[in-house]
């Protein structure tokens, strides 16, 4: 009897044993699953924080630009209107503020 039960016993811990070794292979693969997304993520993370610098680098640069267009139309240090031919790379554009916005087709050298 006592023998029928020990063999009884090994047998449900010998299946608990089973399961346990599945739920630590289920958790390992989801463990190597999160390793893989983690690292993705951190690489596009670093994607981003690159494009992101490049564009503040830019915002930058075109506010500069801005400031210095504003204080040479401020200066008198802009063609006037009347004072630009009709063949003028300049052309006037309302952008729906009180100051018109200035565009060139091509970049000025400096």
């Amino acid at each position: 009897m006592q023998m029928e039960k020990l063999m009884e016993t090994h047998i449900a811990l010998d299946e608990k044993h089973k399961i346990v070794l599945q739920e630590n292979e289920d958790l390992k693969a989801r463990m190597d699953k999160h390793k893989a997304v983690s690292k993705q993520l951190s690489t596009e993370q670093v994607v981003l924080q690159e494009s992101l610098q490049k564009e503040s680098k830019v915002n930058k640069r075109l506010s500069m630009q801005n400031e210095e267009l504003l204080w040479k139309l401020q200066n008198g240090d802009v063609l006037s209107p009347q004072k630009l031919s009709p063949s003028s790379s300049f052309s006037f554009q309302s952008s729906g503020n009180s100051a018109p916005s200035f565009f060139s087709p091509a970049p000025t050298p400096r």
